[in-house]
């Protein structure tokens, strides 16, 4: 009795097989955020209040930044690569070039061949 005890606790606490993932087709979603100072608000220390977003407004282009996320790909050649990248520019035929922080290495990716964003998973159909 106490076994099957045991194996009826151990079966309740099994994660899920299948993980959530997302289409490759989203990648824009993830790979392309900015960080701007929203213009017109001022928070409790008097210094504007800075946001993230998808879109930059017009007025608060000034002030807007890329914010780096970390990237998990298959290069062409089967090689995985990983580490904080910015995007630089989205190129025809599902690709980008992108910039390694640590490194200021320039490279051209594959959308398909993304992995993860943030953890974020990716699959190409």
């Amino acid at each position: 009795m106490f076994l099957h005890q045991l194996y009826i606790c151990k079966n309740e606490t099994i994660m899920p097989t299948k993980n959530p993932v997302l289409s490759w087709t989203q990648i824009r979603n993830y790979a392309e955020r900015w960080s701007y100072e929203v213009p017109g608000t001022r928070g409790a220390d008097g210094k504007p209040i800075r946001t993230v977003s998808f879109n930059v407004p017009e007025a608060a282009r000034k002030s807007a930044r890329q914010v780096p996320y970390h990237l998990r790909a298959v290069t062409g050649k089967g090689e995985l690569i990983e580490g904080e990248v910015i995007t630089l520019k989205v190129l025809k035929n599902h690709q980008r070039l992108v910039k390694f922080t640590a490194s200021n290495e320039i490279r051209r990716i594959r959308d398909y061949l993304i992995i993860s964003i943030d953890g974020v998973r990716f699959v190409t159909h």
